[in-house]
């Protein structure tokens, strides 16, 4: 099994993919793992390394964000609520300001969006058969095997499964 890399030493140049919680502890300044974060997201600003975010990141980040920002405007108190609460008054969502900047700042950093795939499912269900993984994380190796990117930075365990990824962490 492969062991998790500290993300603080990608080399120069590596192409690598953002997995979702590495981009949530970053815009939330996650108390343990935001400061690393952040570190590294600079890293994609200053040019240093290419960070890559598909399709399905990108729309489970925005998700996640708009359930933190739910929370954080006092609307829940924890994500069942927010949830229910922004599926009883959709409203809500126009006033939401953090998911939209999240958006639009994310390419102007540096980060390369790559939008969804024909064939993705196919190459989806494949690898999640083949390595046990979730269909979540099965679609983001799936964009990592087509765009040959051999690197991820993540803090989940179960990319470890997959042996030509290299997996930077936290």
């Amino acid at each position: 099994m492969i062991s998790l890399h500290s993300l603080l030493h990608i080399p120069s140049n590596t192409r690598v993919i953002f997995d979702t919680n590495i981009l949530v502890y970053w815009v939330t300044d996650h108390p343990r793992f935001g400061k690393h974060c952040t570190e590294i997201v600079t890293r994609v600003e200053k040019g240093e390394i290419q960070g890559v975010i598909p399709a399905i990141i990108l729309n489970e980040l925005l998700h996640r964000i708009m359930i933190a920002e739910t929370i954080e405007t006092g609307y829940a108190r924890n994500f069942q609520d927010a949830v229910k609460i922004l599926k009883d008054d959709p409203s809500i969502i126009k006033e939401m300001t953090i998911a939209g900047t999240v958006y639009d700042t994310l390419p102007t950093i540096g980060f390369e969006m790559i939008e969804d795939e024909r064939g993705i499912s196919s190459l989806t269900y494949y690898f999640s058969k083949e390595l046990c993984l979730m269909a979540k994380d099965a679609a983001i190796v799936a964009y990592a095997h087509k765009y040959d990117i051999s690197n991820i930075v993540t803090n989940d365990r179960d990319f470890q499964r997959v042996k030509w990824l290299t997996c930077w962490s936290p």
